[in-house]
């Protein structure tokens, strides 16, 4: 299964992602994991990439694209994190994956107010010690998400293949209402 989960930083992507790529037994690409890494080892790409991660701006589409390109060149399943976010990346994905033979399953989008999302940032930086999840940096994330990446949100709504669940429910509730939709999915193949 080739599974595709978007929604606001905050919204619990990376915690549902995971889920899924157990219960599926589907690799989970986290391009906000791959990046946060490459920082973390000092790689030439990691140099390039921190000071755009440490405003909340978004990395270059070439960049992105190319790093994708390169982690799903050999997976036939994927729960796909954190890509696309904009509408050039959607674009640059479902060109690669048309490329392979390999279409998307579904898409998810886990549904979050502002409030919500930047709450549960905040507690997460708390949590987890992430210096990327300040006030500045969280706001600056959000406003990129309505401005970019709301509009691949529609463009997989008109494609008939996203599914919207309530990321305001309990993380097992969430859970729920994502397998339910899976299911359907797996149903109709």
């Amino acid at each position: 299964m080739r599974i595709l989960i978007l929604g606001p930083q905050g919204s619990g992507k990376g915690t549902q992602a995971k889920r899924i790529a157990a219960a599926y037994g589907a690799p989970h690409v986290a391009t906000g994991d791959i990046l946060r890494a490459a920082v973390s080892n000092g790689s030439e790409f990691g140099k390039q990439v921190r000071p755009i991660l440490e405003r909340g701006d978004l990395v270059p589409d070439d960049l992105m694209i190319e790093l994708i390109r390169e982690r799903l060149a050999d997976e036939d399943t994927f729960v796909l994190d954190g890509f696309p976010r904009t509408v050039a990346q959607a674009e640059a994905l479902d060109a690669m994956l048309d490329e392979i033979g390999k279409p998307l399953d579904a898409v998810i989008l886990l549904r979050v107010s502002d409030e919500v999302a930047t709450e549960r940032l905040h507690r997460r930086a708390v949590e987890e010690g992430r210096s990327d999840d300040t006030s500045e940096v969280i706001s600056n994330r959000l406003r990129l998400y309505h401005e970019l990446t709301e509009l691949v949100v529609d463009r997989y709504q008109l494609a008939g293949i996203e599914v919207i669940v309530d990321g305001e429910q309990s993380m097992d509730d969430v859970f729920a209402s994502v397998q339910d939709a899976l299911e359907g999915v797996v149903a109709g193949r």
